[in-house]
Protein backbone atom coordinates (compact mmCIF):
# COMPACT_ATOMS: atom_id res chain seq x y z
CA UNK A 1 0.00 0.00 0.00
CA UNK A 2 1.44 3.36 -1.07
CA UNK A 3 2.31 5.70 1.78
CA UNK A 4 3.06 3.06 4.42
CA UNK A 5 6.83 3.47 4.16
CA UNK A 6 6.52 7.26 4.34
CA UNK A 7 4.33 7.26 7.46
CA UNK A 8 6.42 4.55 9.09
CA UNK A 9 9.68 6.45 8.62
CA UNK A 10 8.09 9.77 9.54
CA UNK A 11 6.69 8.54 12.85
CA UNK A 12 10.00 6.85 13.76
CA UNK A 13 11.88 10.09 13.10
CA UNK A 14 9.28 12.14 14.98
CA UNK A 15 9.49 9.90 18.07
CA UNK A 16 13.31 9.93 18.02
CA UNK A 17 13.49 13.72 17.73
CA UNK A 18 10.70 14.26 20.27
CA UNK A 19 11.97 12.01 23.06
CA UNK A 20 15.70 11.56 22.46
CA UNK A 21 16.90 14.91 21.10
CA UNK A 22 17.51 17.63 23.75
CA UNK A 23 15.22 20.64 23.68
CA UNK A 24 18.23 22.94 23.40
CA UNK A 25 18.99 21.70 19.87
CA UNK A 26 18.20 24.53 17.36
CA UNK A 27 15.13 24.11 15.14
CA UNK A 28 13.97 21.01 17.02
CA UNK A 29 10.43 22.31 17.52
CA UNK A 30 10.29 23.64 13.95
CA UNK A 31 11.30 20.24 12.58
CA UNK A 32 8.64 18.43 14.64
CA UNK A 33 5.95 20.89 13.55
CA UNK A 34 6.83 20.70 9.86
CA UNK A 35 7.05 16.91 9.91
CA UNK A 36 3.57 16.65 11.44
CA UNK A 37 2.26 19.18 8.89
CA UNK A 38 3.69 17.14 6.00
CA UNK A 39 2.11 13.94 7.34
CA UNK A 40 -1.24 15.73 7.70
CA UNK A 41 -1.17 17.43 4.29
CA UNK A 42 -0.07 14.29 2.45
CA UNK A 43 -3.68 13.17 2.18
CA UNK A 44 -4.94 16.35 0.45
CA UNK A 45 -4.79 17.07 -3.27
CA UNK A 46 -4.71 20.31 -5.20
CA UNK A 47 -6.23 20.57 -8.68
CA UNK A 48 -4.68 23.14 -11.04
CA UNK A 49 -6.33 22.86 -14.45
CA UNK A 50 -5.40 19.35 -15.66
CA UNK A 51 -2.57 19.02 -13.15
CA UNK A 52 -3.22 17.27 -9.84
CA UNK A 53 -0.78 17.11 -6.94
CA UNK A 54 -0.68 16.49 -3.20
CA UNK A 55 -0.33 19.56 -0.99
CA UNK A 56 2.46 18.21 1.24
CA UNK A 57 5.06 18.52 -1.51
CA UNK A 58 4.23 22.17 -2.12
CA UNK A 59 4.36 22.85 1.61
CA UNK A 60 7.82 21.27 1.80
CA UNK A 61 8.98 23.33 -1.16
CA UNK A 62 7.87 26.60 0.44
CA UNK A 63 9.39 25.76 3.83
CA UNK A 64 12.73 24.83 2.31
CA UNK A 65 12.80 28.05 0.29
CA UNK A 66 12.13 30.06 3.47
CA UNK A 67 14.97 28.38 5.37
CA UNK A 68 17.49 28.83 2.57
CA UNK A 69 16.98 32.59 2.25
CA UNK A 70 19.67 33.28 4.89
CA UNK A 71 22.41 31.67 2.79
CA UNK A 72 24.85 33.73 0.75
CA UNK A 73 24.18 34.42 -2.92
CA UNK A 74 26.97 32.05 -3.94
CA UNK A 75 25.54 29.22 -1.80
CA UNK A 76 22.02 29.85 -3.12
CA UNK A 77 23.23 29.67 -6.72
CA UNK A 78 25.16 26.50 -5.93
CA UNK A 79 22.08 24.91 -4.34
CA UNK A 80 19.83 25.96 -7.23
CA UNK A 81 22.24 24.40 -9.72
CA UNK A 82 22.32 21.16 -7.70
CA UNK A 83 18.53 21.13 -7.43
CA UNK A 84 18.18 21.50 -11.20
CA UNK A 85 20.55 18.59 -11.79
CA UNK A 86 18.63 16.36 -9.35
CA UNK A 87 15.32 17.48 -10.91
CA UNK A 88 16.41 16.53 -14.41
CA UNK A 89 17.93 13.27 -13.17
CA UNK A 90 14.70 12.27 -11.39
CA UNK A 91 12.44 13.16 -14.31
CA UNK A 92 14.76 11.39 -16.78
CA UNK A 93 14.85 8.24 -14.66
CA UNK A 94 11.06 8.17 -14.37
CA UNK A 95 10.66 8.60 -18.13
CA UNK A 96 13.24 5.89 -18.73
CA UNK A 97 11.42 3.48 -16.39
CA UNK A 98 8.13 4.26 -18.15
CA UNK A 99 9.35 3.97 -21.76
CA UNK A 100 11.88 1.16 -21.41
CA UNK A 101 11.26 -0.74 -18.14
CA UNK A 102 12.87 -3.96 -19.36
CA UNK A 103 16.31 -2.61 -18.40
CA UNK A 104 15.31 -2.16 -14.76
CA UNK A 105 16.48 -5.47 -13.34
CA UNK A 106 15.51 -4.61 -9.74
CA UNK A 107 12.84 -2.47 -8.10
CA UNK A 108 12.91 1.02 -9.72
CA UNK A 109 12.64 2.67 -6.30
CA UNK A 110 15.88 1.01 -5.16
CA UNK A 111 17.66 1.95 -8.38
CA UNK A 112 16.42 5.54 -8.06
CA UNK A 113 17.64 5.64 -4.45
CA UNK A 114 21.13 4.47 -5.42
CA UNK A 115 21.31 6.73 -8.47
CA UNK A 116 20.23 9.96 -6.77
CA UNK A 117 22.28 9.41 -3.63
CA UNK A 118 25.41 8.73 -5.68
CA UNK A 119 24.69 11.85 -7.72
CA UNK A 120 24.17 14.04 -4.66
CA UNK A 121 27.41 12.79 -3.09
CA UNK A 122 29.24 14.02 -6.19
CA UNK A 123 27.54 17.42 -6.05
CA UNK A 124 27.74 18.40 -2.36
CA UNK A 125 29.99 17.82 0.63
CA UNK A 126 27.69 19.41 3.21
CA UNK A 127 25.06 16.85 4.28
CA UNK A 128 22.43 19.54 4.93
CA UNK A 129 22.84 20.81 1.38
CA UNK A 130 22.50 17.23 0.16
CA UNK A 131 19.15 16.81 1.90
CA UNK A 132 17.91 20.17 0.65
CA UNK A 133 18.89 19.50 -2.97
CA UNK A 134 17.42 16.01 -2.83
CA UNK A 135 14.07 17.21 -1.52
CA UNK A 136 13.73 20.14 -3.92
CA UNK A 137 14.91 18.00 -6.82
CA UNK A 138 12.43 15.24 -6.00
CA UNK A 139 9.55 17.72 -5.75
CA UNK A 140 10.35 19.60 -8.94
CA UNK A 141 11.24 16.41 -10.82
CA UNK A 142 7.90 14.78 -10.05
CA UNK A 143 6.01 17.93 -11.05
CA UNK A 144 7.89 18.08 -14.37
CA UNK A 145 7.23 14.37 -14.92
CA UNK A 146 3.54 14.95 -14.18
CA UNK A 147 3.36 17.88 -16.62
CA UNK A 148 4.91 15.76 -19.38
CA UNK A 149 2.44 12.93 -18.81
CA UNK A 150 -0.58 15.23 -18.62
CA UNK A 151 0.57 17.00 -21.80
CA UNK A 152 0.44 13.62 -23.57
CA UNK A 153 -2.97 12.82 -22.01
CA UNK A 154 -1.71 10.30 -19.43
CA UNK A 155 -3.38 10.71 -16.01
CA UNK A 156 -0.88 11.15 -13.20
CA UNK A 157 -1.05 12.65 -9.70
CA UNK A 158 2.15 14.46 -8.76
CA UNK A 159 3.68 14.09 -5.27
CA UNK A 160 1.37 11.17 -4.48
CA UNK A 161 1.90 8.58 -1.73
CA UNK A 162 4.19 6.52 -4.00
CA UNK A 163 6.39 9.60 -4.36
CA UNK A 164 6.39 10.06 -0.58
CA UNK A 165 7.61 6.46 -0.18
CA UNK A 166 10.43 7.01 -2.67
CA UNK A 167 11.39 10.29 -0.99
CA UNK A 168 11.47 8.64 2.45
CA UNK A 169 13.63 5.80 1.10
CA UNK A 170 16.07 8.17 -0.63
CA UNK A 171 16.39 10.53 2.35
CA UNK A 172 16.71 7.60 4.75
CA UNK A 173 19.57 6.17 2.68
CA UNK A 174 21.25 9.58 2.64
CA UNK A 175 21.00 9.91 6.44
CA UNK A 176 22.36 6.36 6.81
CA UNK A 177 25.34 7.30 4.63
CA UNK A 178 25.92 10.37 6.80
CA UNK A 179 25.95 8.17 9.91
CA UNK A 180 28.52 5.90 8.26
CA UNK A 181 30.63 8.97 7.47
CA UNK A 182 30.52 10.04 11.13
CA UNK A 183 31.45 6.53 12.29
CA UNK A 184 34.35 6.51 9.84
CA UNK A 185 35.54 9.91 11.07
CA UNK A 186 35.32 8.75 14.69
CA UNK A 187 37.28 5.54 13.99
CA UNK A 188 39.92 7.50 12.07
CA UNK A 189 40.35 10.14 14.80
CA UNK A 190 40.47 7.45 17.51
CA UNK A 191 43.13 5.48 15.62
CA UNK A 192 45.13 8.66 14.97
CA UNK A 193 45.07 9.68 18.62
CA UNK A 194 46.09 6.16 19.68
CA UNK A 195 48.94 6.17 17.16
CA UNK A 196 50.15 9.59 18.35
CA UNK A 197 49.98 8.48 21.97
CA UNK A 198 52.02 5.38 21.12
CA UNK A 199 54.59 7.52 19.31
CA UNK A 200 54.92 9.87 22.29
CA UNK A 201 55.41 6.91 24.60
CA UNK A 202 58.13 5.44 22.38
CA UNK A 203 59.89 8.82 22.11
CA UNK A 204 59.73 9.21 25.89
CA UNK A 205 61.26 5.76 26.45
CA UNK A 206 64.09 6.59 24.08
Amino acid sequence: MDGILFYWFSWIVWVIVMFFIPKTVPYRFDFLFHLLAVMLLAGYKLEISLLSMHVSGLYLFLILCVYIRKQSIFKIMELISGCLIVTLAYASFQLFSLLDPIWLIINPSYLLCLFLNYLILLLFKNWKHRLFALLIGLIMGDIIYSVLLVYHSFPYVALAFAWHDDAALILGANVLWRMLELVGQYVYSASQSRFLAKQRKENFNQ
